[in-house]
Parts: C-alpha cells; sequence; structure tokens
C-alpha cells in the first residue's frame, strides 16, 4: 500500500525539497542570526531583536527539516528498490557505490547518514534553545550545520543527475538507453523541420535549415 502511494503520487521527490528548503534556509537563518548579534550594540538593539526572531525561525525549520529528512530516507529507500533493475551501471554506483571511499558519498548510503545527522542538529539546536550551558557551543553547531547542509546539496546534486543524465524513473527508458534516449538524431530533427512546414501552405522550414 505504502509503495504504491509513493509510486503512484511520486512522494520521494516532493519530501526531497522540503528536506532541501527546510534545512538550508533553517540554517542560514541560524548564520543570519549569528552575525546580526555580533554587531548589534546592546540586547536592546534592534539588531539583537531581529537576532531572537530568526533564531526562533530557524529552531522550526530544523525540526520541520528533519522530520522531513526521515521521510525523505524512507521514501527514498523505497523507490530505490523499485526502480533499481531499470537503472544503467552508471546510474546504480551514484545511487549504491561500492568502491571504498566512494561507498560513503553514494546517494543511498549518505542519505542515511543525513537523516542521521540532521536529527542530531535538531536536537541540539533545541538543547541549545532551552540550555544556556549549552550556548557556548553555538559555534560548534554552526560549523557541523554548514558541512551537513553542504552534503545535503551533493546530495540533491546527485539527485538530478539520476533523473536528467540517466533517466531514472522515466516511463518506457531503461537500462543502458537511458542516458540516450531523449538525446534527438539529425534524422529526428530533420524529419520535425518537414514536418513543422507542411502544418500550414505556404510555410517555409525554420531559418536554421535554410543554412544547409
Amino acid at each position: 500500500m505504502l509503495d504504491h502511494l509513493i509510486s503512484e503520487y511520486h512522494l520521494h521527490p516532493i519530501v526531497d525539497h522540503f528536506t532541501i528548503a527546510l534545512l538550508a534556509v533553517g540554517i542560514v537563518a541560524e548564520f543570519v542570526a549569528a552575525a546580526a548579534t555580533i554587531f548589534s550594540r546592546s540586547e536592546s538593539d534592534w539588531l539583537c531583536a531581529w537576532s531572537q526572531k530568526l533564531r526562533s525561525t530557524s529552531l522550526l525549520l530544523m525540526i520541520g527539516g528533519a522530520s522531513a529528512a526521515v521521510l525523505s530516507y524512507f521514501t527514498g529507500d523505497i523507490e530505490a528498490d523499485r526502480l533499481w533493475d531499470t537503472m544503467s551501471p552508471t546510474a546504480q554506483q551514484i545511487l549504491a557505490s561500492t568502491d571504498g571511499a566512494g561507498r560513503y558519498l553514494s546517494r543511498a548510503v549518505l542519505g542515511q547518514y543525513l537523516m542521521y545527522a540532521f536529527l542530531i542538529l535538531a536536537t541540539w539546536r533545541v538543547l541549545i534553545e532551552f540550555s544556556e550551558r549549552l550556548v557556548r557551543w553555538r559555534i560548534a553547531f554552526l560549523i557541523v550545520a554548514a558541512v551537513a547542509v553542504s552534503a545535503l546539496l551533493y546530495q540533491g546534486k546527485t539527485g538530478g543527475e539520476l533523473v536528467y543524465e540517466h533517466g531514472v524513473g522515466m516511463p518506457g527508458v531503461s537500462g543502458s538507453s537511458q542516458k540516450d534516449a531523449a538525446i534527438p538524431t539529425v534524422s529526428d530533427a530533420g524529419e520535425q523541420r518537414e514536418a513543422w512546414a507542411s502544418t500550414a501552405p505556404g510555410r517555409s522550414l525554420p531559418p536554421d535549415s535554410a543554412k544547409r
């Protein structure tokens, strides 16, 4: 039932977009809030008040983003199982590489690590909010969060490669033909120009064909 819902409504890419947006914006808001605190002159300064509002916003975005990261991982795992046999060998390597250190940068393994990383970061952020003793660790939190969101953006890049370069999930495209299926040939282009010219009496071919 769940597998059908995920494949029918394409839940994985939908959740992925929320994950990236919520976490990226939340961490950027945290950095901007830290900068505003540094440049504020006093606790009553408007910059300081703005910083507190940004931190509250960041907290909510981090919690929402971490929750979305869990959904991203599990929906992605189900989609990977469903589409594995339709992927080209190159796409399979991107998704689940077995080559040494590259294994840890594969989309499946990195996705699992990122899920745990953002759950930890969201918990850390909540503790900073409610514990004065942990406020001193805010700089360490920002460093770790910057590394995690960079890895998340890389994760998004590999997802784009799977879809746009290797055709993963595209209907009617499978195996080694995935990458070449969307590339028109010279003969296809010629047929398209002739069809375009025949749609109305007196219509000439497009400018690029006239040069030939």
